[in-house]
């Protein structure tokens, strides 16, 4: 298991060499549901081969983390997904903001927990001095938490999707192993995003994480 003292070099190993460590089990359900009952199976030397092969995975080199966005496909499953949510969160805060009655801010309070949705509604807004037209949305128009979570992340897989979409693919699918298997079956691309935009989208998902994430911040390049 990954802590954020484990040295660069084992965080990639893991990475390269142990998806069972981090793999989202709806992926193994699809597959080999039966593997989820043995127990130990994510630290199972046979059954991390059996993934790699079953995925044709290949090695991916220390040199392709020196372009910077890739180094989010590092971040441990937890991280990952919360941070995902969060992206998705600030993608809505100025909307956010505007919310002033109690269920619905019970609701975001109970999606992002009570920081979180402190940070999006107080930080959010600021993150950017100028954000591009597009970028913000409207929250739902049913306001519940499976909804209100389901779009976030949603938009979140998106957004980081957008911006991993030139990267390759053994380093795409390794970082859709950590998130929920049918977050990758989306056929939503975010048109609203320009090509141009691609690194001010990356700069804007490294502000988001230092934020909620600062433990594994430095993974990030």
């Amino acid at each position: 298991m990954v802590k954020p003292e484990t040295p660069l070099a084992q965080v990639q190993h893991q990475f390269n060499y142990a998806p069972c460590q981090y793999i989202h089990r709806s992926w193994i359900e699809q597959k080999q549901p039966w593997l989820l009952n043995i127990e130990g199976w994510r630290d199972n030397p046979m059954f991390n081969q059996w993934c790699i092969n079953e995925w044709a995975l290949s090695p991916v080199p220390e040199t392709a983390f020196n372009r910077p966005c890739h180094s989010l496909a590092l971040l441990p499953a937890d991280a990952l997904n919360q941070l995902v949510l969060m992206v998705g969160g600030a993608l809505h805060c100025v909307a956010m903001r505007g919310v002033v009655l109690k269920h619905p801010k019970q609701v975001l309070n109970n999606v992002f927990g009570l920081e979180g949705t402190r940070f999006l509604i107080q930080n959010g807004p600021m993150l950017l001095s100028s954000w591009p037209q597009g970028w913000q949305h409207p929250l739902p128009e049913s306001l519940d938490e499976r909804s209100v979570e389901a779009k976030m992340q949603a938009l979140g897989y998106s957004w980081i999707r957008f911006v991993l979409v030139n990267s390759p693919e053994d380093i795409v699918l390794r970082w859709q192993f950590k998130l929920e298997q049918q977050l990758s079956e989306s056929t939503e691309m975010a048109s609203w995003l320009a090509k141009d935009q691609r690194d001010l989208a990356y700069r804007l998902t490294k502000k988001i994480a230092k934020q909620v994430i600062p433990q594994w911040f430095h993974l990030l390049k």
